[in-house]
């Protein structure tokens, strides 16, 4: 009944007619017998120790590692967005000005949050829109998502995600609303970072905005893309030229963010995160118990 059941000690005494000290030396004898056998599930404290050893690494991070064993992908992604969406809920009060990314794990988080009564909060993308009607993008459906549960409106920036030349871009960052939501991106408090290893950039992969060539040498010289930025295994830029015509914070106003956030929840996407971590970009990271640790051997 006790160990079954879940019926209190107290509750066991009243029953049985005995006293509590009586139940109490049963269930001891039944453990010293074997009768009973005790596991007990070690993962929160690896994950704690993880997250303690990763946070000795970058002073400056706080790390979350969610315990995930051996589950697969999909509920790996599914635990860190709601630990990832916990953590937002407390944090997020009047005032704050909520910047997002576009990826699936940012959609999931925004799934996960739930409503919270708050004032004068602004949502708004940090990167431009991407226009391939080929690309699943997940932009909208964040933004509308972290709106509701704020309660207020998603701002997106009505531009593409990356233009031809710098010219253009720049001529059309002079109208007033786009000057007003860009100003907006660098002042939010809160920044909820898309990060993806090179291999599965959607922006690099799957929207037909560059020629093979130009694919290769991004592939050779990136770990991975950051809200649309090609960053090296140092955080550095890789194509500057690219850069400057991409529609995007910059990730030097990521480092100046009070709350810049990163998830992972796979292992293909630790190398983009290191570089991250090394260059300052993030201050807090969400990450799953295996991709920890492969973070934490990178250093070995």
């Amino acid at each position: 009944m006790y160990y079954v059941e879940g019926i209190s000690q107290n509750q066991l005494a009243k029953r049985e007619g005995i006293s509590k000290a009586t139940v109490s030396r049963m269930l001891s004898l039944a453990r010293e017998n074997g009768f009973v056998t005790i596991t007990v599930n070690d993962g929160l404290r690896d994950a704690n120790v993880l997250a303690s050893q990763l946070h000795e690494l970058y002073p400056e991070v706080q790390f979350t590692v969610i315990p995930t064993f051996q589950n697969n992908r999909s509920t790996i992604l599914d635990k860190v967005a709601l630990s990832t969406a916990y953590y937002l809920d407390d944090l997020v009060k009047n005032g704050d000005i909520i910047g997002f990314g576009s990826s699936e794990a940012l959609k999931m988080i925004a799934n996960h949050l739930t409503s919270k009564n708050v004032r004068d909060v602004v949502v708004l993308s940090l990167t431009g829109i991407i226009t391939n009607s080929d690309c699943e993008t997940f932009a909208y459906e964040t933004g509308d998502k972290l709106a509701h549960a704020y309660q207020t409106k998603a701002n997106f920036l009505p531009l593409p995600v990356v233009f031809d030349n710098v010219a253009a871009k720049e001529l059309v960052e002079k109208e007033d609303l786009i000057r007003h939501l860009e100003k907006l991106g660098r002042l939010a408090n809160i920044a909820l970072i898309s990060l993806d290893s090179i291999e599965d950039s959607p922006f690099l992969n799957q929207m037909n905005y560059f020629k093979d060539e130009q694919k290769q040498a991004l592939t050779e010289a990136a770990v991975g893309d950051v809200l649309g930025h090609f960053i090296d295994a140092n955080g550095a830029v890789v194509d500057p030229d690219l850069d400057e015509r991409v529609v995007t914070t910059s990730l030097n106003n990521l480092k100046q963010k009070e709350h810049s956030i990163a998830t992972v929840h796979n292992v293909e996407t630790v190398p983009t995160l290191k570089a991250v971590l090394n260059a300052g970009y993030c201050n807090q990271v969400f990450i799953d118990q295996y991709s920890a640790q492969v973070l934490l051997d990178s250093h070995a």
